[in-house]
């Protein structure tokens, strides 16, 4: 699959997420809330990781409560430079301000990385496998950083739809190790991964 056609699979999945309601998207952030909770990677981990969502994606609004209630350490990313991002702690919601791409971010007073402790990660996309490959945002992100942090568990919330039968994947590609779907949660094998 070219650029072209990934370019087509993303722009036909965020038609597809803009066509929910606003109800429809706030049943599926609580389903996926729930069954992420329910995660024993979740019960154990000490940091949780999470991007912060915008638009039509899967809210992570009550899960980034859920999280800081659970007792973990919570942080987000914040764009540092041309295609780097780096996680920071976040300790409330109200510290959070639109950064770059007008997506909400943390301050950046500490760094956090997944080496720090046992680490689970929350995954955006916009398509995905059973078998965890996953279509980003074209902006390689997350691939750069997890190319480095290779540590954590990498869970991605998906809606039922963008679940595809495949996906192109190169050797740089993050590849999910857990796909969050409102009622059930698909492991899906990839990579090599040490349960915590």
């Amino acid at each position: 699959m070219d650029g072209k056609e990934k370019d087509a699979v993303r722009k036909l999945m965020k038609e597809r997420r803009n066509a929910l309601s606003a109800r429809e998207r706030e049943e599926a952030a609580k389903s996926i809330e729930r069954e992420l909770l329910c995660m024993k990677e979740f019960a154990d981990c000490e940091l949780f990781f999470t991007y912060l969502s915008c638009g039509a994606e899967i809210s992570t609004k009550d899960i980034v409560l859920a999280a800081l209630r659970a007792g973990k350490t919570v942080a987000a990313p914040k764009v540092t430079g041309s295609g780097q991002m780096e996680f920071y702690q976040v300790e409330t919601l109200l510290s959070l301000s639109a950064g770059a791409f007008g997506i909400l971010e943390p301050k950046p007073d500490r760094v956090l990385t997944p080496d720090m402790g046992k680490t689970f990660l929350l995954l955006p996309g916009l398509a995905f496998t059973r078998s965890g490959e996953r279509l980003g945002y074209g902006g390689g992100y997350y691939d750069r950083y997890l190319s480095v942090h290779k540590e954590a568990f990498l869970a991605a919330p998906a809606y039922p739809f963008s679940v595809l039968e495949s996906l192109p994947v190169q050797a740089h590609d993050v590849m999910a190790h857990a796909l969050i779907l409102p009622g059930g949660v698909v492991y899906t094998g990839a990579g090599a991964y040490l349960a915590l």
